[in-house]
């Protein structure tokens, strides 16, 4: 299955904040641009697939990407990171325990802070959720968060043996809460949508739990030779 490397191509959400979508997954990526940092979030499927976003990033802006955030484990999200060279990678220790090849400068349990430059971003893990290492991060003055995998509009909510289906809906409540509802909200798969439709999710995963339906399972972001 090819994992199309070509070169991504970006689109403005701000001035400061770009999305970008890699095949085969269907996999959103970000990119914020700082004064002194640029600042990656996910890094496709494969190194192959990492390398190709990060120089369209810097084709694109004129300078490297230096910062990375992985928003969970699996591997259309963290695939890529081990290509990149000459950046500082952040990612929860839960998910980085499910990888441990990667290197990653920064394991969070809770949050942190990356400064970009006059602007910043705020790491946050919201709880054990669709993994249990999930992480979103808020890019405040823009009012843009990437929330992974919390929230999908290209297809259903998908779960693996990290899965805490009664922790989901109140990891979105947090995310919700902790940005006021305010600005585009950017999944990890599909576009951007606003905090009714993030709450329709919510609600919608919350309906599961009572009548104990399951999820999706998570097969189709497995790598192929391990499915």
């Amino acid at each position: 299955m090819s994992t199309n490397p070509k070169t991504p191509q970006w689109s403005a959400l701000t001035p400061r904040v770009w999305v970008t979508t890699v095949e085969p997954e269907t996999v959103t990526c970000g990119l914020i641009a700082g004064d002194t940092h640029v600042l990656l979030i996910d890094t496709g499927s494969t190194p192959e697939q990492g390398r190709a976003l990060a120089s369209s990033a810097a084709g694109m802006l004129g300078r490297p990407v230096d910062r990375v955030v992985v928003t969970h484990h699996h591997y259309d999200h963290s695939g890529g990171l081990s290509s990149l060279q000459g950046v500082e990678a952040w990612m929860h220790e839960a998910a980085l325990a499910h990888c441990p090849h990667l290197h990653v400068d920064h394991p969070i349990s809770l949050m942190a802070y990356v400064d970009l430059g006059g602007l910043g971003a705020e790491v946050i893990h919201p709880g054990p959720a669709h993994t249990d290492g999930d992480l979103v991060v808020i890019v405040r003055d823009e009012k843009v968060t990437f929330v992974g995998d919390l929230v999908e509009t290209a297809g259903q909510p998908q779960s693996d043996e990290t899965t805490d289906v009664r922790g989901w809906p109140r990891a979105i409540d947090s995310v919700i809460t902790g940005t006021d509802g305010a600005g585009i909200y950017v999944p990890g798969h599909g576009q951007p949508i606003d905090a009714t439709a993030v709450m329709k999710q919510r609600a919608e995963l919350a309906e599961r739990i009572p009548s104990d339906i399951p999820l999706t399972p998570v097969s189709r972001h497995v790598p192929p030779h391990l499915a």
